[in-house]
């Protein structure tokens, strides 16, 4: 074939092959597709033109043709505002402008760093009215919230306090260097027990790390720990005792649930109305979505694909 004029070689491969994986894994996962209405990927990103050609960008028209390539029937849509969050600020007002011809199948969240707060939005009126902003331009949620602050910062905490009153979901990605919190995740328990009106959904590598206990603090910034799942880990302690605790699938999530084939099985059947399909896409040189083989690898039950794959999503997210 022949690149098309005024296209380099390199970009015409590069999206030729993109398109041919896309066909076969349309093939490969349509019969993963859950009874009901369809896949929901709780957590999709946009990126604009300066991310790099090789990378992006990635508009509504490119997010919606890899959905429908991954049989993805709804999305959300998080922005990235911290500057620790990506390689430069995906703002609210683009997720917003991106989809709003498409609000039948992508969702915007949107997302403030919460060391606002500590300067131009100093009252929690300020903060509830720029919410309640997003939320008549049709944001459904909170994130991706990803400050360099410890989970339970004083800031974060009013955060949490503004999304509870208007009530948005809060996605949040957790590490040594997002939200940060030491084993066993007390921080997170005290937002969790400050807040019990307020739905949190976890993410990141300190989240999923913490299926398992005897961790250390270095445990929390490993991408994919491997090996044994010891008992005691946090994620289930704080499913116990909080109802308003999720859990987003996407990036490490996968990887968590089969490092420990028998682990992750019981797990997904204990935890389906708590975990949320995701996938995490936000660049074009992304190939491997563990996600969509793991309703098959852990053997998971129609009614379970039916509540982790959409049926959850829908429901907090009406």
């Amino acid at each position: 074939m022949t690149a098309p004029k005024g296209v380099t070689r390199r970009r015409f491969v590069q999206a030729s092959v993109a398109l041919a994986g896309m066909a076969a894994a349309s093939k490969l996962h349509s019969a993963q597709e859950p009874a009901g209405e369809g896949l929901f990927d709780v957590h999709l990103h946009l990126s604009q033109a300066w991310y790099g050609a090789d990378h992006g960008p990635i508009d509504a028209r490119q997010l919606l043709a890899w959905m429908d390539a991954h049989d993805v029937a709804h999305a959300a849509v998080l922005p990235l505002v911290s500057p620790e969050a990506f390689w430069y600020p995906v703002t609210t007002e683009f997720v917003l402008s991106e989809t709003r011809a498409h609000r039948d199948r992508l969702f915007p969240f949107c997302a403030v760093d919460p060391r606002t707060l500590a300067t131009h939005l100093p009252q929690r009126k300020d903060v509830v009215d720029l919410l309640k902003r997003y939320q008549d331009a049709g944001a459904v949620g909170f994130g991706e919230h990803k400050p360099n602050l410890p989970i339970d910062d004083p800031l974060n905490m009013r955060l949490y306090e503004a999304c509870s009153d208007v009530g948005l979901p809060l996605l949040f990605h957790l590490d040594n260097l997002a939200n940060v919190d030491e084993p066993g995740l007390p921080g997170l328990a005290r937002a969790l027990a400050a807040f019990p009106d307020l739905t949190f959904i976890g993410h990141g590598k300190g989240w999923w790390a913490s299926i398992s206990g005897g961790l250390t603090k270095a445990d929390l910034h490993v991408g994919y720990p491997r090996g044994a799942v010891i008992s005691g880990g946090a994620v289930d302690q704080l499913m116990d005792r909080y109802p308003n605790i999720y859990g987003d699938l996407s990036s490490s999530g996968a990887h968590a649930l089969t490092r420990a084939p028998a682990f992750g099985r019981d797990f997904i059947r204990r935890r389906a109305d708590r975990l949320l399909f995701g996938t995490d896409y936000y660049d074009l040189t992304q190939q491997a979505f563990p996600q969509f083989s793991l309703f098959d690898e852990l053997e998971v039950d129609p009614d379970v694909r039916r509540k982790i794959g959409g049926a959850n999503a829908r429901r907090l997210l009406g």
